[in-house]
Protein backbone atom coordinates (compact mmCIF):
# COMPACT_ATOMS: atom_id res chain seq x y z
CA UNK A 1 0.00 0.00 0.00
CA UNK A 2 1.09 3.14 -1.05
CA UNK A 3 1.74 5.98 1.21
CA UNK A 4 -1.38 8.11 -0.29
CA UNK A 5 -3.41 5.10 0.04
CA UNK A 6 -2.81 4.94 3.61
CA UNK A 7 -2.90 8.84 4.84
CA UNK A 8 -6.85 8.69 5.70
CA UNK A 9 -5.90 5.84 7.95
CA UNK A 10 -2.68 8.28 9.51
CA UNK A 11 -5.25 11.07 10.20
CA UNK A 12 -3.73 12.75 7.13
CA UNK A 13 -5.38 14.52 4.56
CA UNK A 14 -4.27 14.37 1.23
CA UNK A 15 -2.82 18.12 0.17
CA UNK A 16 -2.63 19.83 -3.63
CA UNK A 17 1.22 20.11 -4.80
CA UNK A 18 0.01 24.17 -4.48
CA UNK A 19 -1.03 23.88 -0.33
CA UNK A 20 -4.77 23.51 -1.04
CA UNK A 21 -6.48 21.35 1.13
CA UNK A 22 -10.43 20.05 0.28
CA UNK A 23 -12.61 21.09 2.90
CA UNK A 24 -16.06 19.21 3.31
CA UNK A 25 -19.36 21.24 4.32
CA UNK A 26 -22.92 19.59 5.22
CA UNK A 27 -25.70 21.39 3.73
CA UNK A 28 -28.75 22.39 5.54
CA UNK A 29 -31.94 21.35 4.65
CA UNK A 30 -33.01 24.44 3.05
CA UNK A 31 -29.60 24.16 0.58
CA UNK A 32 -30.53 20.51 -0.16
CA UNK A 33 -34.60 21.22 -1.35
CA UNK A 34 -32.64 24.59 -3.28
CA UNK A 35 -30.50 22.09 -5.02
CA UNK A 36 -33.22 19.80 -5.55
CA UNK A 37 -35.97 22.29 -6.64
CA UNK A 38 -33.21 23.75 -9.23
CA UNK A 39 -32.78 20.33 -11.40
CA UNK A 40 -34.74 18.19 -13.07
CA UNK A 41 -32.62 15.13 -13.85
CA UNK A 42 -31.61 12.47 -10.32
CA UNK A 43 -31.03 8.78 -9.79
CA UNK A 44 -33.47 6.98 -8.25
CA UNK A 45 -31.91 3.85 -6.15
CA UNK A 46 -33.60 0.93 -4.96
CA UNK A 47 -33.01 -2.97 -4.48
CA UNK A 48 -34.38 -5.55 -7.05
CA UNK A 49 -34.33 -8.85 -7.34
CA UNK A 50 -31.09 -8.81 -5.02
CA UNK A 51 -29.13 -5.76 -6.63
CA UNK A 52 -29.03 -2.28 -5.99
CA UNK A 53 -30.36 -0.18 -8.78
CA UNK A 54 -29.51 3.22 -9.64
CA UNK A 55 -31.50 4.71 -12.89
CA UNK A 56 -31.59 7.99 -14.31
CA UNK A 57 -34.73 10.04 -13.88
CA UNK A 58 -36.62 13.28 -14.92
CA UNK A 59 -38.14 14.51 -11.97
CA UNK A 60 -40.06 17.82 -10.07
CA UNK A 61 -40.14 18.52 -6.37
CA UNK A 62 -43.76 19.14 -4.76
CA UNK A 63 -44.55 19.56 -0.89
CA UNK A 64 -41.11 17.86 0.26
CA UNK A 65 -41.42 15.19 -2.14
CA UNK A 66 -39.85 13.34 -4.86
CA UNK A 67 -41.92 12.75 -8.16
CA UNK A 68 -40.99 11.17 -11.68
CA UNK A 69 -43.31 8.93 -14.24
CA UNK A 70 -42.16 5.52 -15.02
CA UNK A 71 -43.51 2.60 -16.84
CA UNK A 72 -45.51 -0.24 -14.84
CA UNK A 73 -43.72 -3.12 -16.13
CA UNK A 74 -39.27 -3.00 -15.97
CA UNK A 75 -37.41 -2.77 -12.99
CA UNK A 76 -38.50 0.10 -11.21
CA UNK A 77 -42.99 -0.43 -12.18
CA UNK A 78 -41.87 -3.68 -10.22
CA UNK A 79 -40.23 -2.81 -7.14
CA UNK A 80 -42.42 0.14 -6.19
CA UNK A 81 -43.81 0.58 -3.51
CA UNK A 82 -40.52 0.15 -1.32
CA UNK A 83 -40.01 0.89 2.32
CA UNK A 84 -36.43 2.22 1.65
CA UNK A 85 -35.44 3.70 -1.53
CA UNK A 86 -32.98 6.43 -2.25
CA UNK A 87 -32.93 9.57 -4.26
CA UNK A 88 -29.87 11.55 -5.68
CA UNK A 89 -28.26 14.61 -7.47
CA UNK A 90 -25.47 15.84 -7.85
CA UNK A 91 -22.58 18.12 -9.68
CA UNK A 92 -18.98 18.52 -10.39
CA UNK A 93 -16.49 20.90 -11.37
CA UNK A 94 -13.23 18.71 -11.73
CA UNK A 95 -11.75 22.17 -13.00
CA UNK A 96 -11.98 23.40 -9.32
CA UNK A 97 -12.25 20.22 -7.56
CA UNK A 98 -15.42 21.35 -6.10
CA UNK A 99 -18.67 19.60 -5.87
CA UNK A 100 -21.86 18.79 -4.02
CA UNK A 101 -24.64 16.09 -3.85
CA UNK A 102 -27.91 15.93 -2.20
CA UNK A 103 -29.39 12.53 -1.30
CA UNK A 104 -32.87 12.16 0.27
CA UNK A 105 -34.12 8.46 1.36
CA UNK A 106 -37.41 7.36 2.11
CA UNK A 107 -40.49 5.03 1.62
CA UNK A 108 -41.37 4.85 -2.56
CA UNK A 109 -45.03 4.41 -3.51
CA UNK A 110 -47.34 4.55 -6.80
CA UNK A 111 -49.09 8.30 -6.80
CA UNK A 112 -53.57 7.85 -6.49
CA UNK A 113 -54.72 10.47 -5.17
CA UNK A 114 -56.47 12.28 -7.57
CA UNK A 115 -55.84 16.05 -6.59
CA UNK A 116 -52.14 15.23 -6.64
CA UNK A 117 -52.36 13.44 -9.95
CA UNK A 118 -54.03 16.20 -11.16
CA UNK A 119 -51.29 18.22 -9.73
CA UNK A 120 -48.94 16.67 -11.52
CA UNK A 121 -50.17 16.22 -14.59
CA UNK A 122 -51.02 19.76 -15.21
CA UNK A 123 -46.77 20.39 -14.58
CA UNK A 124 -44.37 21.01 -17.36
CA UNK A 125 -42.13 18.03 -16.48
CA UNK A 126 -39.12 16.89 -18.69
CA UNK A 127 -39.81 13.42 -20.36
CA UNK A 128 -38.74 10.48 -18.97
CA UNK A 129 -35.56 9.26 -21.32
CA UNK A 130 -36.79 5.75 -21.50
CA UNK A 131 -39.08 4.40 -24.44
CA UNK A 132 -42.48 3.79 -24.66
CA UNK A 133 -45.24 4.80 -22.10
CA UNK A 134 -44.42 6.27 -18.71
CA UNK A 135 -47.54 7.28 -17.38
CA UNK A 136 -47.61 6.12 -13.82
CA UNK A 137 -46.10 8.67 -11.25
CA UNK A 138 -43.67 7.44 -8.20
CA UNK A 139 -43.67 9.47 -5.08
CA UNK A 140 -40.71 9.29 -2.85
CA UNK A 141 -41.29 10.47 0.67
CA UNK A 142 -38.65 12.48 1.76
CA UNK A 143 -38.11 11.00 5.45
CA UNK A 144 -33.89 11.88 5.37
CA UNK A 145 -32.50 14.41 3.10
CA UNK A 146 -28.49 15.20 3.28
CA UNK A 147 -26.09 16.89 1.61
CA UNK A 148 -22.57 17.76 1.12
CA UNK A 149 -19.99 20.45 -0.18
CA UNK A 150 -16.44 19.75 -1.28
CA UNK A 151 -14.50 22.12 -2.49
CA UNK A 152 -10.57 23.44 -2.26
CA UNK A 153 -9.84 25.90 0.35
Amino acid sequence: MSIPDRMPALGLEPARLDGARHVSTELNTAQCWDLLCSHHTGRFGFSYKGRIMILPVNYLVHNTAIYFRTSPVGSIGDAVPRLTSSFQIDAARPDRSEGWSVLVSGPSSWVQEPDVLAFLRGRAMPEPWGGGERNLFVRIHAAVVTGRHVYLA
